[in-house]
């Protein structure tokens, strides 16, 4: 009996680290806008493999097709431009920035076989809520996806400012 229950354990203890390791290997993209009414806006991509930011891999694009503060278009134009590089690896979770609007404008340019999920923010812009596509169950994620959504927002925060920075300079 002592035996058994030694092997029980040993094999629940191994299906932990199956899971958690399985859990672990996950490419998480996460995407947000950056403008300042409209002026010099810019589209960032963070991604996350293994639950490490992995520098190597943001992307920065401008935003090329709108005009004026859009932010749904604008993630409809980063969204496209991204998947239009089959030679990136695919995501196995896209974290944007944003509400409903935001998630459903993603859900018109991204495959249906993809997981999704949406940050919404309080006031204070903390997290105060997260959409999923797919059923997508975030809650096991949500420290990553509130992680790299807010890598996202500075990465994004950064790219517009120097963007803004130099734009002010050249019209000088």
């Amino acid at each position: 009996m002592k035996n058994t229950l030694n092997s029980l354990g040993h094999i629940q203890d191994v299906s932990m680290i199956k899971k958690d390791s399985m859990q672990n290997s996950l490419r998480i993209e996460a995407y947000d806008i950056a403008h300042m009414s409209g002026q010099n806006m810019v589209g960032v991509m963070v991604v996350m493999n293994n639950g490490e930011f992995d520098k190597n891999e943001y992307r920065k694009f401008n935003i090329e097709s709108v005009d004026g503060p859009n932010d749904t278009k604008a993630l409809q134009e980063v969204l496209r431009r991204r998947f239009l590089h089959t030679e990136w690896a695919s995501p196995d979770l896209i974290v944007i920035d944003g509400g409903i609007q935001q998630l459903n404008a993603a859900k018109e340019v991204v495959s249906e076989k993809l997981n999704m999920v949406s940050v919404v923010k309080d006031n204070r812009h903390k997290a105060r809520e997260i959409l999923s596509s797919n059923n997508f169950k975030a809650e096991k994620f949500k420290g990553d996806i509130v992680k790299i959504n807010a890598e996202a927002h500075r990465f994004a925060i950064t790219f517009h400012r120097k963007k803004r920075g130099k734009n002010l300079l050249n019209n000088l």
